[in-house]
């Protein structure tokens, strides 16, 4: 058996509108903002060092300068949160990946800064 790419659209599943998942709360911009504040605030400059998991691991959509592998202790993957949109759908929910707190994982993590 060969991949075509008759084979290949088959997979794909058409998702007709990207609302956010019914039972969530998305935060306001404003408080997006005060997070981002906080963040530059604690961090005094430093870099950020972002723990990846799910589509972060093969498709992070910041800007990064390392990359690498550590152990994250007192967290843990696992596929916990709820979805019914994206990859999932209401007659069909599923899991995708959340952190867990306690024991441990191996991890991508990537530097990351966000400011000039």
């Amino acid at each position: 058996m060969a991949l075509t790419p008759e084979l290949v659209l088959r997979t794909l599943r058409p998702v007709p509108e990207e609302r956010p998942e019914p039972r969530w709360t998305p935060i306001p911009e404003d408080e997006l903002d005060v997070l981002v504040q906080r963040v530059n605030e604690e961090s005094k400059n430093e870099p950020l060092w972002i723990v990846a998991y799910g589509s972060l691991i093969w498709n992070p959509d910041f800007d990064f300068d390392a990359r690498e592998f550590g152990t994250i202790y007192g967290w843990h993957r696992s596929f916990s949160l709820h979805i019914e949109r994206w990859r999932a759908k209401r007659t069909l929910p599923s899991g995708t990946a959340a952190s867990g707190r306690e024991r441990s994982s191996v991890a991508e993590i990537f530097r990351a800064r966000f400011w000039a």
